[in-house]
């Protein structure tokens, strides 16, 4: 059940991020909705998922085991930057989410395949032993 489970949740956000800016456009178009928002790092009130990473970049020379940053940003700029990018491509971004999980609960479904054969000889072995005299 643990694959299926992980399939079925894979399946379920990717069809939230396929769906949501339909739907977000749908809703506040109506005449009675006259406060909305959708952005990353908006409104904190409303937040819906949060993602905390970093980037790094390094590199190292043949023969030395040290590595070196490669790269030099101001953090406060690179942040304010990068997430005014990430709104510029959230639509596309949301379509991406989407795609990765998808075909993530794709590679998963011979795994979910043979947990349910296990599950089934399982219950058929209780039925055995049930049916027994």
């Amino acid at each position: 059940m643990k694959t299926f489970n992980e399939i079925s949740k894979l399946r379920a956000n990717a069809a939230e991020f396929e769906s949501f800016w339909a739907r977000y456009k749908a809703h506040t178009d109506k005449s009675d909705i006259d406060k909305f928002g959708a952005s990353f790092g908006g409104d904190h009130r409303f937040t819906n998922f949060k993602v905390v990473t970093f980037f790094e970049s390094h590199s190292g020379s043949y023969g030395s085991s040290s590595c070196y940053n490669f790269g030099r940003f101001d953090d406060g700029l690179a942040q304010e930057y990068m997430v005014r990018a990430m709104n510029c491509m959230r639509e596309e971004l949301f379509a991406k989410c989407a795609e990765l999980m998808r075909a993530d609960a794709a590679k998963k479904v011979n795994a979910a395949k043979a947990e349910l054969e296990a599950m089934q000889s399982a219950l058929d072995a209780c039925l055995i032993e049930a049916s027994s005299p």
